[in-house]
């Protein structure tokens, strides 16, 4: 019997759960294994920037996978872009557990990268297309939260691991991914394809069917469903008749403004990795041990960390369809660069009383407990707002491009950012915090002058925005 109703919408919404999950755990996983012994050793002692370019060649393919899922999933459809993604990161990360030396390490990296980066473009766009508007953003962040309990999971099992040794403290983690990405795949068998899609491909019935499931005991004749399909066959018609479909489309002004669109989508993306996040994540046990830790303690305050990091993730599901997307972007920007500041102060006091320049204790504790906070803020702001907005923006004919490009965005900036990283720490310290703490304050503006509201739209009426937007 197929799922419908509430049994189906929750259904939906774990699968994109477990997405991001995912997505987490990749995230997180790096950090215990770039700082073990047996690794290094068998990597060859590689110098911080090789180990940079080791965690950040990730990202370059996860953006790649992003961006083929523009023209791949409007092909093949949402369900089954997830499931090659799923695929694909399967078979990166048989190959990360079975890496012996550097090339095989990086290769396989952009492998899993390309499968995380098909994946992490296409669930929002599922999840947007599922959801009803009232619930869509307390959905999409309720995601990202699990991508953050993901990165926690990371954490701990390779604390745990640490005291184990040997290989199997770095391979187990990395062969643990696949449990996520066949969760994935099976969860593909039992969803259906959205119903946008299905109308864009003519396939009507099958999308009706799919709203009479969602919203009702599988009746099509239902005045919701009509509604709803009706709102959908409109706005799908009148794109086609106004020919958006291209990437050429998605680039000019147009009806629509797709260009001003794309900017905003792509921009929020490279916000949320330039606010510093990737510089605590990605090395989160580099912070901790840069405080002051020693190693098993600086990956115990890297899992309490994530914790913290997970309760931040919750305010959102509450509060973004009261408040809007503006003012949770607008509030986290602030509270990111005080906290980033407040972070560095904390690291230089450590380091003097170290040296012997500065006669006050306290910093190493400071450092920790502003990592954590700095963590709580970006959970509470910009880490689910950067996938939720992008997904809203655009209609049916660009949402898989617009939201491709601008994923692609994210994996680009979170490349940088995690090239860069080790190279800044070990170049200019504490400073590294104080460079992403302006970058936040810069970005103020941005979002006040640019960033129109999205709250309470249906994707249709969100594409029916006025040009100027």
């Amino acid at each position: 019997m197929p799922l419908k109703g509430k049994s189906l919408f929750r259904a939906s919404t774990t699968l994109v759960a477990v997405g991001f999950l995912l997505f987490g755990y990749d995230q997180g996983v790096m950090s215990g294994i770039i700082t073990n012994e047996n690794w290094l050793e068998l990597m060859g002692q590689p110098s911080p920037a090789v180990i940079g370019a080791v965690v950040a060649l990730y990202e370059i393919g996860c953006m790649f996978g992003a961006l083929s899922v523009g023209a791949v999933s409007d092909w093949i459809g949402r369900k089954n872009t997830i499931r090659i993604g799923s695929i694909i990161l399967i078979i990166g990360a048989v190959l990360q557990t079975a890496q012996v030396d550097l090339a095989m390490a990086i290769v396989s990296r952009i492998i899993t990268g390309v499968g995380n980066g098909m994946i992490t473009a296409t669930v929002p766009v599922y999840q947007s297309e599922i959801a009803p508007p009232t619930s869509r953003g307390a959905s999409v962040c309720y995601e990202c939260t699990l991508l953050v309990v993901g990165m926690s999971i990371a954490y701990w099992l390779e604390f745990g691991l640490y005291w184990a040794g040997g290989v199997v403290a770095w391979r187990f983690p990395l062969a643990f991914q696949i449990v996520f990405a066949l969760t994935l795949l099976a969860g593909t068998t039992v969803l259906p394809e959205t119903p946008r899609w299905l109308v864009s491909k003519d396939r009507d019935e099958e999308a009706k069917m799919v709203l009479a499931r969602l919203w009702t005991n599988e009746d099509t004749t239902h005045p919701r469903c009509v509604d709803e399909y009706e709102e959908i066959k409109q706005g799908i018609n009148m794109e086609r008749r106004l020919g958006i479909s291209s990437y050429q489309e998605l680039f000019s002004k147009g009806k629509y403004n797709n260009r001003y669109r794309v900017c905003l989508g792509m921009l929020s993306q490279a916000i949320q990795q330039l606010s510093g996040i990737n510089a605590t994540t990605y090395y989160l046990t580099t912070v901790f041990e840069n405080a002051g830790f020693t190693r098993p303690m600086a990956m115990m305050f890297g899992g309490v960390d994530t914790l913290v990091y997970a309760i931040g993730s919750l305010v959102p599901i509450f509060f973004v369809e009261k408040v809007g997307r503006r003012p949770i972007m607008l509030w986290g920007l602030v509270a990111q660069a005080v906290t980033l500041m407040a972070l560095a102060g904390s690291q230089a006091a450590s380091d003097g009383y170290k040296a012997g320049t500065w006669h006050l204790a306290g910093g190493q504790g400071g450092a920790a407990a502003f990592t954590m906070l700095y963590n709580f803020v970006f959970g509470a702001s910009w880490l689910s707002m950067a996938w939720l907005y992008p997904a809203e923006l655009f209609s049916t004919a660009m949402r898989a491009k617009g939201n491709s490009l601008s994923t692609a965005s994210n994996w680009l900036f979170n490349f940088v950012v995690a090239e860069i990283t080790p190279v800044l720490f070990s170049s200019i310290g504490f400073y590294t915090y104080i460079l992403f703490g302006f970058l936040n304050i810069a970005f103020i503006p941005v979002v006040y002058y640019w960033f129109p509201e999205t709250k309470g739209k249906t994707l249709e009426e969100v594409r029916g925005e006025k040009g100027e937007m």
